[in-house]
C-alpha cells in the first residue's frame, strides 16, 4: 500500500469515480485474520485515522461487539505505514483489513462484503463507523434491540433531512438480506465520490430510497422526532436530547467544531457530569 498507489487510486476518484470494489480489491491487505471462529453475527467497522494506534472509542465500540459474540472486520483506509495496533485483549479478536483511503465509510462496508461476501448472509450483520466519540455506556442494549426488531433493517437514529432515511453511521441489517440482490448490487455499485457530501446523497440516501423502494421494513432505536423537528440532523442538532435518552455517543464533528450544534462548546461538560470522562481521552 505504498504511496503512489494511494495517490493514483485519488486521481481516478477525482477524475471518473470508477466503482470502489472493481479498483481497490487487488490492493486490499489482510493485515490480520481473527481466531475468533464463526458466528451468524458480523460487524463491520469503517475505519479512518492519521494513526497507527487506535482511538479509545474505536476499541470500546469493538469490545462491545466482541463482548456479544459479534465476529468483527476491522476495514481500515488509514494512511498510515505501521501496522494498527488494538489492546491486547481485542488484538487477536478482530480481523483487520486495510484498503487505499478512498470510497469513505461505503466503500470500506463494500470492500468488506466483496473480500468475504458469506457476510451478506449472516443471521445480523452490522456496518458501523468510527465518525462517534464513544460509545461512553453499555452498547449491549443497543445491539440486543437490533436482534430483536422485526426490522429488515436497523439503525441508531433516523432523521428526514434530504428525505427519510437512517442514518448510516450504525446499520443493522436482519435475516441475510444484504444478500438478497438488489442490495448486492447497491454494495457493488458503491463508486468513489468526490466529498462527503455526494456520500451522503448517493450512499446514505441512496440506500434509504432503494429500501423504501423495495419494501424492505426498517426501524430505528432512537427515532428523530424525540429530539428534533423535521429536516433536522439528530445527531448534531438533537445531540444533548439523545443524550438523555441514552444514546451513548457524541458525533465527533460538534467537537472538532462546536458551531455546528446548539450548545456544542458545552458537550466535553456534559458528558463529565453524565459519564464521568474525559472526551478527549476517547478521540
Amino acid at each position: 500500500m505504498g504511496d503512489d498507489r494511494f495517490v493514483t487510486l485519488v486521481r481516478l476518484a477525482g477524475r471518473s469515480r470508477p466503482g470502489v470494489v472493481d479498483s481497490v480489491m487487488d490492493q486490499l491487505v489482510v493485515e490480520h485474520r481473527s481466531d475468533a471462529g464463526d458466528s451468524d453475527r458480523v460487524a463491520v467497522i469503517a475505519h479512518w485515522s492519521t494513526k497507527a494506534l487506535v482511538s479509545r472509542s474505536l476499541s470500546a465500540l469493538t469490545r462491545s461487539f466482541v463482548d456479544r459474540q459479534y465476529r468483527v472486520v476491522l476495514c481500515s483506509s488509514a494512511p498510515v505505514p505501521d501496522r494498527l495496533r488494538l489492546p491486547d485483549d481485542l488484538a487477536h479478536k478482530v480481523t483487520v483489513l486495510r484498503k487505499p483511503n478512498v470510497g469513505y465509510d461505503f466503500g470500506s462496508w463494500a470492500v468488506a462484503q466483496a473480500w468475504e461476501p458469506s457476510i451478506r448472509q449472516a443471521r445480523h450483520v452490522i456496518l458501523a463507523n468510527d465518525s462517534l466519540a464513544g460509545p461512553f455506556g453499555d452498547l449491549g442494549d443497543v445491539i440486543s434491540r437490533c436482534e430483536v426488531s422485526h426490522a429488515d433493517v436497523f439503525g441508531l437514529t433516523s432523521t428526514t433531512q434530504f428525505g427519510p432515511h437512517l442514518q448510516s453511521y450504525f446499520l443493522g441489517f436482519n435475516g441475510g438480506v444484504l444478500a438478497d440482490p438488489q442490495l448486492a448490487a447497491f454494495w457493488q455499485g458503491v463508486r468513489h465520490e468526490r466529498d462527503k457530501t455526494s456520500v451522503i446523497h448517493r450512499n446514505e440516501i441512496g440506500l434509504g430510497n432503494l429500501l423504501r423502494r423495495e419494501g424492505y421494513s426498517q426501524d430505528a432505536a432512537f427515532p428523530y422526532w424525540k429530539v428534533v423537528e423535521d429536516g433536522l440532523n439528530p445527531t448534531i442538532r438533537g445531540w444533548r436530547g439523545l443524550l438523555e435518552l441514552g444514546f451513548p455517543f457524541l458525533k465527533r464533528e460538534i467537537l472538532r467544531t462546536p458551531t455546528v450544534a446548539p450548545g456544542g462548546d458545552q458537550a466535553p461538560d456534559v458528558l463529565r457530569r453524565m459519564f464521568g470522562i474525559e472526551v478527549k481521552d476517547w478521540l
